[in-house]
């Protein structure tokens, strides 16, 4: 099987030496390490001070997935579509038009329209939203500050990048950010 052409791969942890040396890249969960630092330390401060605390599990969620090759595109059974997911995830930071993946594959605009929202369950147009959200997400996730995240994606307003973020994630750009980089604020 090839990845991600037939199959998508998603690994754990996030370990970047053993993500980046697979061929291809592999993609992760990226889970709130820091955050269950501190929830283990709250824990044995509390055994500390009362032998009687009992004992739990520590659980470790998970914050979002870093995106690398091997998910980039999603295993799809129809090549059409797998050839236009492709094109959109390696253009992403650029604006793409349905015009533009029409011209791909020979299929009518209704046609791919029709066949993408029955292998992926939405629009081509929301698919390409969604995607780009999702590209700002992981950019915050490192780091990149609002602006920046906008930039990279060749968005020109931040407030209508921010009003589609709440749409998706339930929370701004800035709110999200300061989430995942501090969760303990």
């Amino acid at each position: 099987m090839r990845i991600p052409d037939d199959i998508a791969v998603l690994g754990v942890d996030n370990d970047e030496t053993i993500c980046r040396l697979s061929e291809p890249n592999l993609s992760s969960l990226n889970q709130n390490i820091e955050q269950g630092g501190y929830d283990v330390a709250q824990l044995i401060d509390r055994i500390i001070r009362d032998p009687a605390t009992p004992r739990e599990d520590v659980m470790v969620m998970p914050t979002h997935i870093v995106t690398r090759q091997s998910t980039d595109i999603y295993a799809n059974g129809d090549q059409h579509i797998a050839e236009v997911l492709k094109y959109i995830h390696e253009n992403i930071r650029e604006k793409i038009s349905v015009d533009e993946l029409v011209a791909l594959v020979p299929l009518s605009r209704r046609l791919l329209e029709t066949r993408f929202k029955k292998s992926m369950g939405t629009s081509i147009y929301d698919y390409i939203i969604q995607t780009r959200i999702e590209k700002v997400a992981q950019f915050l996730c490192e780091g990149m500050s609002v602006s920046e995240a906008a930039l990279e994606l060749g968005f020109s307003d931040i407030k209508n990048l921010s009003r589609m973020f709440r749409q998706l994630r339930g929370m701004t750009p800035s709110e999200y950010r300061r989430h995942v980089l501090h969760p303990e604020r």
